[in-house]
Formats: C-alpha cells, structure tokens, sequence
C-alpha cells in the first residue's frame, strides 16, 4: 500500500489482445475453420443445415479475422433461376452445328444430369466471336451457372470470364495458365493410341486429319508426333491435313490427297464424322477399308459401332463427361472449390483399322 501524498509511478497495463490476421476470402475463413466453402457460406448465412456450435464456432473465427461478407456476392448467389446456360463453342466460320453427334450425345447427358438437380437447359448455339458478350445479355442473368463446350480459340476469354465470378465449367483440354475448371479426356495420350495402334499393324504412312488451330486437335497431333518418334519413323508435313470438325472437309481433304498422288495407309482422324466421312470418300475412289487404309477415328459416337465396316475410335466417355460438368457446376454454385477432371482415354478397336 502507497503512503498518502506518493505519487504512483505504475502504469496500467491492459492484457495482451491476440492478433489475427484478417482474411478477405471465404476459401481463407474455410481453411482456418477446417470446413469447406459451403459450410463456411451456410453458417454465416444461419442456415439450419450447419449445427448450432459449428455456426457459432465460424462466426466467433469470423469476427477474430475481421472477415466481411461480400454482400453483393451474396445477393447474386441466392438469386437463383434454376437454369443452366450451355454455350456450344461453334466458331463463327464453322459449319459445324447443333446436330453435330458429339454435341447431340453431350446436350442429353447434360439435360438428364440437370433433370436430377431440378434444373432447366438453356440452350446457347450462336456463333461468337467473344464469350464476355455473354456478360451483358440475358444468358448471364438468367442462369445459375454456365457449361461451355468446346474452348476453340478464346481460351483467353475464358479465363477474363471467369473473373466475372459466374459458375462455370469447360468440357475441353488442360491448357498453359487456365483459370477455369475443364473435364475432358487426355488428347495426348488419345492421339497416341491411335497412332501406335496404326503403326502396330504395320501402316507407315499415317494422315493426321484434324485442325491443329483448336486446342483438342493440336494435343491430339503432340501423341501422333510421339507416336511417329517412338517407331523411327519421320514425320512427312504432306500426311498433316487441317480437317475442321465438318464431315464435307474431310472428304474434300481426302480427294486432295488422291488427286496429288500422296501415298498413305493409314488416318487417324480428330473425330468419329471426319473418320466416316474420309471411310465414305476413300470407299468412293474404290479404295478399301481397312485393307488399303486403316483407319481410326475419335469420341466413339453411338454410330461408330454400327457403321460400315464399324469404326475403330478413341473413346470419350461423353456421358460420363456431362454428368461430371453437372457435378462441377453444381459444385461451384453451392460454393464449393473444384478441381478438374480427366477422363479415361481408351482406345476401342474394331474392323476399320484392320486388327480382326
């Protein structure tokens, strides 16, 4: 105890306050709680879904990291349509259209996999030069989330579109400094088996049909050219056609090739339609198939099986893709962070390569 008239020297010390530090993301607040996006996004919203002591729990961790809803966010989440845009990626030069096999089979998985989710399909097909137009029309504000298929050459403008933070998924290849989630097969090794399989059998001189522009097509080509290194054999430039995804293309490709007398045994074609219709314009010149050439093709579309002679093709499993860009969608627009997928590459042989 002080005597009277002594001045007290101490000073008042508050106690020590711990310092957090300030989180600005729900992915941080999610890693610091140890729960995912969506029981972050859920107990901050009260939702009933999340236990009483977990919702307090990341409240309390909230409030300590001076974490602040992003409001607007917020709002633009819960407005939701229960609609689905699906954007086929048609180039505006393309004659490639919505009936198109590929996209046929790839449109019902997808409308099957949404039915189960409650969800509706719009449907977008224009050709456009610029998916960020998507942006400002109806297609963003209508839609909980987007599905492109196909990444042609606006992988730049798929990764400005991501900023925008909308859902959305791409069915297409895993490409340099991507920002978006892709499902899709791996070209590489795709156009590999393809290859090796022709090569296996003794062909030698293989045309490589396909744009090698497009993503999907140019990594296709890489399992060709390895295929190819693999055997000793050199790559001949005149055996590379850029064939678009148009069956017309590939017969005219074809024709080109006989006309100027360039030898070749074999083809591996970018896609099932570019196989059948290289198979009818080969047929037509009265060469056969797969004695004279073999041939292969890409997607294993529900026709392949039943053409003739039936179609040996790299398989991607179409519906397995849709439901799988479903599941990412769904994913995302309940706030939860995803990965991509790759799908298995199998090769399926059957009479027009010339194995059996």
């Amino acid at each position: 105890m002080l005597a009277p008239g002594v001045l007290n020297d101490f000073k008042v010390i508050p106690p020590m306050v711990k310092s957090f530090p300030r989180v600005t993301k729900m992915e941080e607040l999610a890693k610091v709680a140890g729960v995912s996006v969506s029981t972050v996004s859920r107990a901050l919203a009260g939702n009933p879904l999340i236990n009483a002591k977990t919702r307090a729990r990341i409240t309390d961790l909230a409030a300590k990291h001076n974490y602040q809803i992003n409001e607007n966010a917020r709002n633009f989440r819960l407005q939701k349509t229960n609609v689905i845009a699906v954007v086929l990626m048609l180039d505006a030069k393309s004659e490639q259209h919505t009936s198109d096999m590929f996209f046929l089979e790839m449109l019902g998985a997808i409308a099957d996999a949404l039915s189960v989710q409650n969800y509706d399909l719009l449907l977008v097909n224009s050709p456009m030069t610029n998916v960020l137009d998507i942006h400002n029309s109806r297609i963003f504000r209508q839609s909980d989330g987007i599905i492109f298929i196909g990444q042609g050459n606006q992988h730049d403008h798929l990764n400005a579109f991501y900023e925008l933070e909308k859902p959305m998924v791409v069915w297409g290849s895993n490409l340099p400094d991507r920002r978006y989630c892709t499902v899709g097969a791996d070209n590489v090794v795709g156009g590999y088996l393809s290859t090796k399989h022709l090569l296996n059998l003794g062909r030698k001189d293989i045309v490589f049909m396909g744009d090698i522009n497009m993503p999907e097509p140019k990594q296709r080509f890489e399992g060709y050219l390895k295929a190819l290194k693999e055997k000793s054999i050199r790559f001949d430039k005149h055996l590379q056609i850029d064939v678009p995804f148009e069956m017309s293309h590939a017969s005219e490709a074809i024709n080109d090739l006989l006309q100027q007398n360039v030898s070749f045994d074999g083809a591996v074609c970018c896609s099932d339609l570019i196989a059948l219709s290289a198979i009818s314009a080969l047929t037509e010149s009265g060469l056969r198939i797969p004695e004279d050439v073999a041939v292969v093709g890409y997607d294993d579309i529900a026709l392949a099986s039943y053409s003739s002679p039936s179609l040996t093709t790299v398989r991607q499993n179409i519906v397995q893709g849709g439901r799988i860009l479903v599941q990412k969608l769904m994913a995302q627009i309940n706030g939860d962070t995803v990965t991509d997928s790759v799908l298995k590459t199998e090769l399926i042989v059957r009479r027009s390569s010339g194995a059996w």
